[in-house]
């Protein structure tokens, strides 16, 4: 579907390129981060000496293309979002899925952009968050300490908001385009969906916790969560990725076609 390069590994005495991750989606092999608490890489120096730093790369440890509650049931639907969500789940099984955002290489979507497994790469500035994504190259832009408009415009990403709850990062997101979906196997939202992320570190510093809240009343009964987990990676850093070339799930008349 996509092309990517390997990430690089940095060594003590200096830079040497090796395949790092081998990371493909649905139907195509990939290896995630190795688990924790032995990371592949010791560096010198914990990322917990900072809580409010989540600067550096991060490699989702958890990956799982279908998303499920903390109990690892499915999400609270309304019978329109249990029919939509049968309906993708059983033209996926007859060999004719339904071409979501990703396969004509637009940006994946809040939340499903946060669950890819592709590093990401987190960036600080004055009053901003920024998160670098391979996968497609997806970059968010959290606006910090600031309200959320009355009204957002409707994009890819959807427009985010964030502040500091103590050591927690907590960051809103509204306008998120319908056309994306929340996970690959056929969860999908309205243009009313309302996503909050509370990203924190744990494990002295070496896992970022996302426990993402979504609220959608036009396919959910009621607010539900979805955890995901990260390993730091100051090992990996982030790799071209370009999806136009060779993109072999490109769609045809609205359902997938693999080439």
């Amino acid at each position: 579907m996509k092309t990517r390069v390997a990430g690089f590994m940095v060594v003590a005495l200096g830079a040497v390129t090796a395949p790092a991750v081998m990371a493909q989606e649905a139907g195509v092999s990939y290896r995630p981060a190795p688990p924790l608490p032995k990371p592949i890489y010791a560096p010198q120096r914990s990322s917990m000496e900072n809580k409010r730093d989540l600067s550096g790369v991060w490699f989702i440890r958890d990956y799982n293309r279908r998303f499920r509650t903390p109990t690892n049931t499915l999400p609270p639907f309304t019978p329109f979002g249990k029919a939509e969500f049968d309906k993708r789940v059983k033209a996926e099984t007859d060999g004719k899925p339904y071409a979501d955002a990703s396969t004509h290489c637009w940006p994946h979507g809040i939340p499903r952009v946060m669950n890819s497994p592709y590093p990401i790469q987190i960036i600080h500035s004055p009053g901003k968050i920024t998160i670098v994504h391979e996968v497609a190259h997806n970059i968010r832009q959290i606006h910090m300490d600031v309200p959320m408009p009355d009204k957002v415009p409707v994009s890819f990403l959807g427009y985010s908001v964030g502040h500091w709850d103590g050591d927690v990062l907590v960051i809103e997101t509204k306008g998120t385009d319908p056309r994306t979906w929340i996970d690959e196997e056929g969860i999908i939202h309205s243009d009313q969906l309302y996503t909050v992320e509370r990203l924190r570190k744990t494990e002295n510093g070496e896992n970022l916790e996302n426990e993402v809240t979504m609220t959608d009343p036009v396919y959910f009964t009621r607010p539900w969560i979805k955890k995901i987990n990260y390993a730091w990676r100051p090992d990996l850093r982030v790799s071209e990725y370009i999806c136009e070339e060779n993109n072999r799930n490109a769609p045809e008349g609205g359902v997938t076609v693999a080439k």
